[in-house]
């Protein structure tokens, strides 16, 4: 691009900036788009977006953490133009929770609109937007410290076919720009009524969810399956120390929530906005305004549609056992055969040298479901591969039908959507081959998805719900460094000799608790826990439609309690960190339940 025709537009949210280098042909409607966002200050560590108009007249745009997108007409560009906007300028935010979320405001209190994308938040906001709420964004909203105050992005709102028609007959859109971006409509409501730097006090969640056709459905929410909804909206988890929990628990905390269901906008007039008033501009707190949702039913207790049974697929049958290698590499799943897939593909494609000393071992955790006959084929294409059907238990404990599987005198245990550098699995072999009779569990760093960073081992300490954060032992950073001792790691993949692992409580139910029980089980049996520095694993954490299993803090308690009680390690801590993360009522009750169900007072 000639740098004289070209100009540099500065984006700026909160203390990160993002410069849009564009020719002037393209530059006002990028002004349009991030109007109020707009800063003439740029930051000498700003991340700069490279627009380039091709030979042919089309577009490219790169930038640096992104691979560049060519032959991109002008409809198209302003949708990936929006999206590179907010990606670079979240990617380094370590100074507040970047949560995807949309949010308006009445007066001085916020409404925050959160879910997954294709839930209805920008139509949603659209919809509040025209009853005359203060737009504050549709995409990101910051939370920059724990006081529940929030930052919104003001760009222009982005809405899908259907929805953008019907916003732009919404009064305080049809005399205002609309552009064609792709499939998708660029809208904006008149012009905001506050500064863009402006924090507001969040009154309200909703959880909006459209589905045409729907009856008007609302239902209460508790503190806890507030916090468990907003944690998979965290957009920057990593770049945090506790990777957000606690402003987010703050915010579950201080905010009472719904979830909406409706089918069209004209079910939510003189309905949503009259209620959403009413708690915004009330003197309630947070606990009293819940208790005041409640003659709206939880989920479960709603008025309930017809009832719909879920569809159940023929079981396979497993794959008979073949003659045992040395190392069996498992991995258990539950509806995911893309992991699947791609992770025993990347096994046979880029560790070639392993094949004849390797069996996998997949064991199917919802064998009557859609992914089962699609696993079980995976036999007729890979010679040492086997599929195990296993329903009689889920969650976390399905890691023990693994070892139980499995015939090779050492196992690695991995998740189905994780991937291992070149070599690692032929130096583990090489390991076990010097260590025949190890009772250690090993693992290996973590890689983070840049592919540069590492962690090597969780901190042994409570924070977000979880016992243990990730850390980095600088012993790690050559890849081959000798094994040291960790306190813990993530179980998305580990190893030891078959004979030795000492299993999951048998009591433990869907997931969570597993990392520190299982590595404190290891040493209190005689073994250690150590890092191999070349054991180097991926692992996909984003899960964008959901996770089609059971996660909830009820399940994650109750492992932690019955796990530490299996040890004998105290469970004070365990208590007093539910509490302040959930609230001393809910969690009480999970704890009280708890004791109910194992009359174990001394938990």
């Amino acid at each position: 691009m000639d740098a004289v025709a070209s100009k540099t537009l500065w984006v700026k949210l909160h203390d990160q900036i993002v410069g849009v280098r564009c020719v002037p042909a393209i530059s006002s409607t990028v002004k349009w788009i991030f109007k109020d966002n707009l800063t003439g200050e740029p930051s000498a560590r700003a991340c700069t977006i490279d627009i380039s108009v091709q030979d042919d007249g089309l577009f490219s745009l790169s930038s640096r953490n992104a691979e560049t997108v060519s032959d991109l007409t002008e409809g198209d560009l302003f949708t990936f133009v929006m999206e590179a906007v907010v990606r670079d300028l979240v990617t380094d935010l370590a100074s507040a929770v970047a949560l995807h979320a949309g949010a308006v405001a009445w007066r001085d209190k916020a409404i925050l609109l959160a879910g997954e994308s294709g839930a209805g938040k920008s139509s949603l906001t659209s919809w509040f937007s025209a009853r005359g709420f203060d737009y504050l964004t549709d995409e990101v909203v910051l939370l920059t410290d724990d006081t529940a105050k929030l930052l919104g992005f003001p760009r222009a709102l982005v809405l899908k076919p259907g929805a953008a028609e019907r916003v732009a007959e919404f009064p305080n859109f049809r005399n205002e720009i609309t552009l064609a971006a792709g499939e998708h409509t660029l809208m904006r409501p008149q012009s905001a009524t506050r500064s863009p730097t402006e924090r507001s006090q969040c009154g309200l969640i909703i959880f909006p969810e459209f589905k045409r056709g729907s009856d008007l459905k609302i239902h209460s929410l508790s503190s806890a399956e507030t916090l468990a909804r907003l944690v998979g909206c965290n957009l920057n988890a990593r770049n945090l120390p506790d990777g957000g929990f606690r402003a987010i628990a703050q915010l579950a905390r201080k905010a009472p929530a719904i979830g909406l269901r409706y089918g069209e906008f004209g079910q939510l007039d003189g309905t949503v906005d009259e209620l959403a008033k009413l708690l915004l501009e009330g003197n309630q707190n947070a606990d009293q305004k819940r208790r005041f949702l409640s003659i709206f039913p939880r989920r479960e207790g709603a008025a309930a549609e017809p009832a719909h049974k879920e569809k159940t697929f023929p079981i396979p049958a497993p794959t008979p056992r073949k003659e045992p290698r040395k190392l069996t590499i498992g991995m258990a799943t539950y509806d995911d055969y893309d992991g699947v897939y791609f992770s025993l593909q990347a096994l046979r494609m880029y560790h070639p040298e392993i094949l004849d000393r390797t069996d996998f071992l997949v064991v199917d955790n919802h064998p009557d479901g859609p992914c089962s006959e699609s696993l079980k084929l995976l036999e007729t294409h890979i010679s040492n591969y086997r599929y195990v059907p296993s329903n009689t238990r889920a969650g976390t404990a399905i890691r023990d039908a693994v070892f139980e599987e499995a015939t090779g005198k050492f196992v690695m245990c991995m998740d189905c959507h994780v991937f291992l550098e070149p070599g690692a699995i032929a130096k583990l072999l090489d390991y076990f081959d010097t260590n025949p009779d190890t009772r250690d569990l090993v693992q290996g760093p973590l890689v983070y998805d840049d592919l540069t960073k590492l962690a090597t081992h969780f901190e042994p300490a409570w924070r977000g719900g979880m016992y243990g954060y990730w850390g980095t032992d600088e012993r790690a950073v050559h890849v081959d460094a000798p094994p040291f001792d960790i306190p813990m790691q993530g179980l998305g993949l580990f190893a030891c000799r078959r004979t030795v692992w000492p299993g999951f409580n048998p009591l433990f139910r869907g997931f969570g608790g597993e990392e520190g029980y299982i590595h404190e089980k290891f040493r209190q049996r005689g073994g250690r826990t150590l890092c191999l520095p070349f054991l180097r694993w991926l692992h996909r954490f984003q899960r964008p439609m959901g996770t089609p299993y059971r996660n909830i803090w009820e399940d994650r308690i109750r492992n932690y309690m019955l796990g530490f009680h299996e040890l004998g390690l105290p469970t004070a801590e365990i208590k007093e960190h539910f509490r302040e993360l959930l609230g001393a009522g809910p969690a009480d009750r999970i704890f009280d339940d708890i004791e109910r169900e194992f009359s174990i007072s001394v938990l």
